[in-house]
């Protein structure tokens, strides 16, 4: 009998091995910035004195700088920020238990960052003084921190007062449908939005230890919204393939940690779909957590998969209803159809209309290639006009930048492969802008 019993919890014991992490009890929701209050701003800059009065901002700062090499350029990019911006999260929760961080939509203002109301004085902040590029606005204006060494916030314009233009949300939707393994989207975003953001506003970003400015998590909290929308737009939630930080990437892999800011032995499976483990957090534009844990995580052996069953978690989204930035649990009771349109910004409307507006603009060979999540169909590129625009990405929808030379040697990147994926941007915006396609950003 205590043989039989012995087997029976065992079992039982695997079974709930296989399952995978719990679905989480409550979920705190991200909201977009943008649409934060003065008041919403506020709270944020009180907790974030409070953390850099006892060290957290700096402690962040450093453990990212000395895990820079680690967590770049391979792809454990993703889970890594994940659960690094997470923890930022919780510690920020100590302060008041209502912080969430917001996710900032660089796409909204990607052809003039600067003019964004993100970055105005009730929110991140402008630019740095013009002497010493110490940041004088915003909810850490005036801040000093003390890695590498005692110094002020700094910030520097990559244009002087201004920003050059960042990546449409067109090049992005465009990666979210097209990119098939998470290695190639990691790939995408990492050399586009990610590094356009870091070099558009240098200074402290433009630095290893970029992660004492507080638009850091913002921008990272929005990298994460966009990976989650692509795993819910190729149903692979599990699906972890390519380089990790130490060779072949596999779900068992411990996420790199820095002993300044410890991660307790977390395994990259346990950062892979939200609203499980200890992932308990949603965004405001994006589908919620699947129904049930995805098959083929737990258990496989640490194998690289394409694993997840969604369960109909695109119509379970999460939404702010009351609009406070107090982290309750999400609702279903905004728009999810909008929710389930593929798309790299988060506004729900903008997206119904650039997705009729490729589909009516673009032949079926274009679409197939560029926005296969649009559907297979038939028909030709409906040009502009007689004459075919200018091959240089111009108006209407603005070349996307490079990455700096200094950008690219400091994070180990492949020359030839950024390139790579630059021009394929440019080809993205090249198409729309010979066709009948209007932009609705």
């Amino acid at each position: 009998m205590k043989f039989s019993l012995s087997l029976t919890l065992v079992a039982l014991a695997a079974v709930g091995s296989a399952q995978g992490p719990q679905r989480c009890s409550g979920m705190r929701v991200r909201r977009n910035a943008a649409s934060l209050s003065p008041q919403d701003w506020q709270s944020i800059a009180n907790v974030l004195r409070q953390m850099n009065d006892d060290g957290a901002i700096s402690r962040f700062g450093a453990s990212h700088d000395r895990l820079f090499s680690r967590v770049h350029g391979n792809t454990c990019f993703f889970p890594f920020h994940r659960r690094y911006v997470l923890e930022f999260e919780n510690i920020a929760r100590r302060y008041d238990p209502n912080f969430t961080v917001p996710y900032w939509d660089a796409t909204e203002s990607f052809r003039n960052p600067a003019a964004d109301p993100v970055l105005s004085n009730n929110g991140l902040g402008g630019n740095g003084g013009s002497n010493d590029r110490c940041l004088g606005s915003g909810i850490q204006s005036n801040m000093q921190v003390t890695y590498p060494n005692n110094h002020c916030l700094r910030r520097s314009f990559n244009q002087g007062d201004s920003i050059g233009a960042w990546y449409a949300p067109e090049i992005i939707s465009s990666y979210i449908q097209s990119d098939t393994s998470l290695s190639t989207f990691r790939e995408n975003i990492e050399y586009s939005i990610h590094g356009a953001v870091h070099l558009g506003l240098g200074g402290e970003m433009d630095t290893g230890y970029a992660a004492q400015d507080f638009s850091f998590m913002a921008h990272h909290a929005n990298l994460d919204r966009l990976w989650w929308d692509w795993q819910n737009s190729h149903n692979s939630f599990l699906m972890y393939d390519g380089t990790g930080s130490n060779g072949p990437a596999s779900l068992s892999d411990l996420i790199p940690e820095d002993s300044s800011v410890p991660f307790n032995g977390a395994t990259v499976e346990s950062v892979m779909v939200l609203g499980y483990g200890n992932v308990c957090y949603t965004y405001d534009s994006s589908a919620g957590a699947p129904q049930s844990y995805p098959s083929g995580g737990s258990n496989n052996g640490g194998n690289n998969n394409n694993g997840g069953n969604n369960n109909g978690g695109n119509n379970n989204s999460a939404n702010n209803a009351n609009g406070n930035n107090n982290g309750n649990n999400g609702n279903n009771n905004g728009n999810n159809n909008n929710r389930s349109v593929t798309s790299g910004s988060s506004n729900l409307a903008s997206r119904v209309l650039e997705n009729q507006g490729i589909q009516n603009s673009l032949g079926s060979d274009v679409i197939n290639r560029f926005f296969p999540g649009l559907g297979r169909r038939s028909g030709a590129l409906k040009r502009r006009g007689s004459q075919a625009q200018p091959s240089n990405c111009g108006e209407p929808i603005p070349f996307p930048p490079r990455l700096t030379p200094e950008w690219i040697h400091m994070h180990g990147y492949d020359p030839e492969r950024v390139e790579c994926a630059h021009k394929n941007a440019c080809e993205i915006v090249e198409t729309l802008n010979n066709s009948t396609y209007t932009s609705p950003y």
